[in-house]
This record gives structure tokens, C-alpha cells and sequence, in this order.
């Protein structure tokens, strides 16, 4: 259950971070690399763009924290000796 809710927050904190992108960027290809940015790499890509334009604190913090959920809740947990 932990790991459902870290999901749910890691991705509305992705998403929040993909709209703050877009409104932030000055021109449309500076909208579309950092949307691009976020949207391929979190929780890293939402950190550099935090450092880069100062804006997304909160939907950053709400990625990280989510992820720290999901691998608390054992969400990403696989086991390949139990492959059959």
C-alpha cells in the first residue's frame, strides 16, 4: 500500500513539474527540453531543473519523496531467483 501511495505521489509531483516546465520557458524550445527533461529522467532530470531555473520546489520535493515510498513500500522489489 505504501509503495501504491509513493507511486501516486512521485507521479502527480512528475507531472506538476512538466507544467511548471512549460510555463517557465522562455522560448518553445526551452519549454520543450526541460518538458522533455522532466519527463525522462526523475527524480534527476527534476533536480537540475530546479538548480538551473530556481522554480518546482514543491513538485520536487513530492518526486522524491514519492520515490522514497515506492522503494520503502518495496515497490520496486523483484526477486530472479524465483523466476520459474
Amino acid at each position: 500500500m505504501l509503495a501504491v501511495v509513493g507511486s501516486l505521489i512521485a507521479f502527480i509531483g512528475a507531472i506538476w513539474l512538466i507544467v511548471t516546465a512549460i510555463q517557465t520557458g522562455q522560448t518553445t524550445g526551452d519549454k520543450v527540453i526541460w518538458a522533455l527533461v522532466n519527463f525522462l529522467c526523475q527524480p534527476l532530470g527534476g533536480i537540475i531543473f530546479y538548480i538551473v531555473k530556481k522554480q518546482g520546489l514543491i513538485p520536487l520535493l513530492m518526486v522524491i519523496g514519492g520515490w522514497v515510498l515506492l522503494i520503502a513500500g518495496g515497490g520496486m522489489n523483484f526477486s530472479v531467483g524465483n523466476m520459474p
